[in-house]
């Protein structure tokens, strides 16, 4: 496929059109991801998956002998691995994540739910357990995790259904979701992390241990990162009903010097625990992140 296409494929533009979240899902990794079945862990003695073409200078010991001989065709058995992995997807969904600044392609929230699709539909193919918890101020969401096609679409289904709403509740969810956390698990936390960044530091510690690999994702609109440039700015509180008037060309330069400073102490915080972290932007294509995602996912 072309770059191009692919890159078009990967477009939040594009995809926020995109109502049927399984359909999204699909059109990401079979169009934008092209060769992602050959990425699949390859086990030995484990449940078949599928015939692929045989590629020069693997292994012969992949290679279906049997069929070489009716066809005179090198073709290769790829195994799906029983790894008893489970993959946690928790989305924030307080009212901050529902801003669309004026050069955001969507919202926070529909950006964050594009990509846990994604990573839900990377994770069943691969055979984990695949779970869903989303909250603000209450529960939205919460499916244990499971495997199979039908749990898939239940947690595709239930993304759609999300909604920007409250003041994030981040103490009392994760408190709820960590008696679960059991086993060899990958966490990933998509969230704009702009409040309660000690409390949820507090509360990923788990990612310390070896059972847990964490990947936090910080969504931002990109105005929020440099401020739109206007004559006047009025600013209205996402999680309540708080409104200040203030001069942007007065707090620009302060406003992005904070927000910097906000976002390395937040990055060396998580990396104090073990989990890991990555910006991203509502206009910015979804390859970087689901490529990040497959990296942590096969070193597993």
């Amino acid at each position: 496929m072309p770059r191009n296409a692919e890159e078009s494929v990967l477009d939040p533009a594009h995809l926020q059109r995109i109502e049927d979240f399984s359909l999204l899902a699909q059109v990401v990794v079979n169009g934008g991801l092209p060769g992602i079945h050959r990425s699949m862990r390859q086990g030995r003695g484990t449940e078949f998956f599928q015939y692929r073409p045989y590629e020069h200078g693997e292994d012969l010991k992949v290679v279906d002998w049997k069929i070489f001989a009716k066809r005179n065709e090198l073709v290769a058995k790829t195994f799906q691995e029983d790894t008893n992995f489970t993959l946690f997807l928790v989305v924030d969904a307080s009212g901050s994540m529902g801003y669309q600044g004026s050069r955001g392609s969507c919202s926070k929230l529909r950006y964050a739910s594009m990509l846990a699709a994604c990573f839900a539909y990377l994770g069943n193919r691969q055979g984990d357990r695949v779970g869903l918890f989303a909250y603000g101020e209450e529960v939205q969401q919460w499916i244990r995790p499971a495997t199979g096609s039908g749990h898939l679409n239940r947690i595709l289904r239930a993304m759609a259904s999300i909604k920007p709403l409250g003041k994030n509740q981040h103490v009392r969810a994760w408190e709820q979701l960590s008696s679960f956390l059991t086993g060899r698990s990958m966490i990933v936390f998509l969230s704009d992390f702009l409040e309660a960044e000690v409390e949820l530091t507090e509360r990923l510690r788990f990612s310390s241990s070896a059972h847990y690999d964490s990947l936090c994702l910080q969504v931002l609109d990109r105005d929020e990162v440099d401020l739109p440039k206007m004559e006047a700015l009025r600013f209205a509180e996402m999680e309540g009903d708080r409104e200040v008037s203030a001069s942007p060309d007065e707090i620009r330069i302060e406003y992005q010097r904070e927000m910097e400073k906000f976002q390395e102490n937040l990055k060396g915080e998580l990396m104090t625990i073990g989990a890991e972290f990555e910006v991203l932007f509502t206009d910015q294509d979804l390859g970087y992140a689901l490529r990040r995602f497959l990296g942590m996912r096969f070193r597993s």
